[in-house]
């Protein structure tokens, strides 16, 4: 094994249309933290089930719980395809679901028909419960943020094969750019 800590890039495109899709299931509109929740969730669920998250990049520990920072910066960035006003974030055009695959989608869905009712708090509080942003947000009082590896999100998953899977693959790509 490299060592190095399993990385999955930023997919600016990918995030744009989970960002788009997400906002219309839910009205054209959504809270900007309970739209970085959900996407925490839905890449938490696909990188347990298919080994890769749908957005992906750098996740940080924060006191409102786990967010990928490229997601965070995309989502507060002037773009022609959503808006931020106050602390809602509102769909200026549709999602192509070309940038999708199947499980995005599929995934995507269930986590919105799981949390879509819940508050921007009440999610917080739920992934405050995360082993991952447990383990990685040390003091609790604080109002930094702190790395937080994709090793630490298989500790709440009942089934951890795909992290030999993952991690496998990474020490090839690792080995190919040797």
């Amino acid at each position: 094994m490299s060592g190095r800590n399993i990385t999955f890039p930023y997919d600016r495109n990918k995030a744009t249309q989970a960002i788009l899709w997400l906002l219309h299931r839910n009205g054209g509109a959504m809270d900007k933290v309970k739209l970085v929740k959900l996407v925490y969730l839905a890449d938490w669920n696909h990188l347990i089930r298919y080994g890769r998250p749908i957005v992906g990049g750098s996740y940080r520990a924060m006191k409102l719980g786990p967010v990928s920072s490229e997601l965070l910066d995309h989502i507060e960035e002037t773009n022609s395809d959503f808006a931020t006003e106050q602390y809602r974030v509102l769909a200026k055009t549709i999602a192509n679901e070309e940038f999708l695959s199947e499980s995005d989608i599929e995934v995507l869905d269930e986590v919105y028909n799981k949390y879509h009712s819940v508050g921007s708090f009440k999610l917080v509080d739920i992934t405050h419960h995360f082993k991952a942003w447990d383990k990685n947000y040390p003091d609790k009082n604080s109002n930094t943020s702190y790395p937080l590896p994709y090793e630490d999100f298989f500790l709440d998953a009942e089934d951890k094969s795909m992290l030999d899977i993952i991690r496998e693959d990474q020490e090839a790509r690792d080995m190919l750019m040797d």
